[in-house]
């Protein structure tokens, strides 16, 4: 399985993300403070759609380039 080449981070108000440099998959990592604890939760994006998996997705550069073109 091909492992992602992230490339440079971008940083938001609460939120860091990196896209991957063959695939276009987008990482993106929340950070809140609640209840006094710091929270944080990783999502995966592709386009406008959000990835459901447990665990980072493979890297496909064929499937992400069909779904962008």
């Amino acid at each position: 399985m091909k492992r992602h080449r992230w490339g440079p981070k971008q940083r938001f108000a609460h939120k860091t993300e990196w896209q991957c440099q063959d695939c276009a998959i987008v990482k993106a990592v929340h950070h809140q403070f609640e209840n006094g604890c710091d929270v944080y939760w990783t999502e995966f994006w592709n386009g406008f759609d959000r990835i459901e998996c447990e665990g980072t997705p493979a890297c496909e550069p064929s499937l992400c380039a069909e779904q962008n073109a």
